[in-house]
């Protein structure tokens, strides 16, 4: 895992953990795909975060061509996606990534 990946993986990890002490009722399950995208041709990582009893899913992009911007997309379980929004990475913390979480999950 290269070391940005990493970086914004830890923030979301510590997001998440905010996130479900102050709403222990909603779980989410957080994933890293290091080499999925990259095996179907995609140079990008991401992060998601899914809300399976809510049938919600946020991905956190980190596109190749764009190393300084965060694209982060709203959707489903199925990959139906609702809403997109770019965010540079270096202004991307724990609090916006819980205020996201809390507009997507509550």
């Amino acid at each position: 895992m290269n070391r940005k990946l990493q970086n914004l993986s830890e923030i979301v990890a510590r997001a998440n953990d905010v996130f479900y002490g102050k709403f222990d009722h909603i779980d989410t399950l957080m994933g890293i795909m290091d080499k999925t995208l990259r095996k179907k041709g995609i140079k990008a990582d991401a992060i998601t975060i899914d809300c399976i009893a809510l049938d919600k899913k946020i991905v956190i992009l980190l596109h190749d061509d764009t190393p300084d911007i965060v694209s982060i997309a709203l959707g489903n379980k199925e990959g139906d996606i609702y809403s997109s929004s770019e965010y540079e990475l270096a202004k991307l913390s724990e609090a916006s990534i819980v205020e996201i979480m809390e507009v997507n999950f509550i």
